[in-house]
């Protein structure tokens, strides 16, 4: 329940900064207008190398977060499903220390994503044809949270 907390609320921050910008109609004309930039407007401005690190990192967690969902909803559409596939690497939620908006993004995309593996590994330990619904509604929620985290994390990375 926390981490869909936290994930409430970076996705809270990300969306404060897009609000609408209302025209003061009681100006005068003789006022100059100065619109702010969009960089002004966005979070600090990422250095070269942290946005190469994060985009990449984006890269990494979105084919793990897209294999393990596919896992999860070929097991929801009862299709059977081998434990031996191997999975993408993915990136431990640990080695994600940046406290920028992106960084605790991604971070809670790694969380959600390690858990819908973890449920997949202890599944493929208990020998079953098919896993329990309620395990099942677990995995895809966790792929889907991820989902939601990283498209949050698509749209921060494209401003």
């Amino acid at each position: 329940m926390r981490r869909i907390g936290i994930l409430a609320l970076l996705i809270a921050l990300m969306l404060s900064g897009c609000g609408g910008d209302k025209q003061n109609d009681d100006k005068s004309d003789a006022t100059p207008s100065i619109t702010p930039t969009n960089q002004a407007l966005s979070s600090p401005t990422l250095t070269d190398d942290l946005r190469q690190q994060l985009e990449s990192t984006y890269s990494i967690l979105t084919e793990a977060q897209t294999q393990i969902e596919g896992v999860w909803s070929d097991l929801q559409a009862g299709q059977a499903v081998d434990c031996a596939t191997s999975l993408k690497p993915q990136i431990s939620p640990d080695a994600l220390t940046g406290d920028d908006t992106i960084s605790l993004i991604l971070q809670q995309a790694a969380i959600e994503t390690q858990t819908a593996v973890n449920l997949w590994q202890a599944e493929c330990q208990n020998p079953r044809s098919q896993p329990p619904p309620d395990v099942i509604d677990r995995g895809i929620r966790a792929a889907l949270a991820a989902s939601t985290a990283l498209d949050a994390a698509s749209a921060a990375l494209s401003q």
